[in-house]
């Protein structure tokens, strides 16, 4: 049996619901810990950027990897991608700001640079279980 796997067609609330459940998994973890603080408060803005970079760099290829790709799906690729970053940041910067360390009237820049690092495990888990909540629904 060939391998017929590409990306839907939609993008559904369904997907974004397994997106934020998924990224809740490394989030909650990695937006408690110290050292995620620490770093976010040391690292410059431009290392920062690079985790940013990086991040979607590689959802990009595992999206790609996992859902496979036609060419005439690139915009829903796109879509697909910037939703899994902006809606893992966004569960990121809520915890942050939920431990009291996203520092977002203070010191912005800090709670950004930790938002970007709590983000780039996070991204992953969560487009691991949009993967399994997509495999699911192909019957």
């Amino acid at each position: 049996m060939a391998n017929e796997s590409t990306l839907q067609v939609s993008f559904r609330v369904r997907d974004v619901v397994e997106i934020a459940l998924g990224a809740c998994i490394l989030a909650f973890p990695t937006a408690t810990t110290e050292e995620v603080w620490n770093l976010g408060a040391e690292l410059s803005l431009s290392r920062a950027m690079l985790f940013l970079i990086a991040s979607v760099f590689f959802l990009a290829v595992l999206i790609y990897g996992m859902h496979g790709h036609k060419p005439g799906d690139r915009n829903v690729f796109l879509q697909r991608v910037l939703a899994t970053y902006g809606v893992t940041f966004l569960i990121g910067a809520a915890l942050l700001f939920g431990v009291d360390r996203l520092e977002l009237f203070t010191d912005p820049l800090t709670g950004l640079k930790r938002a970007i690092l709590v983000a780039f495990p996070a991204s992953f888990a969560a487009t691991a279980v949009d993967s399994f909540g997509s495999a699911g629904s192909k019957e």
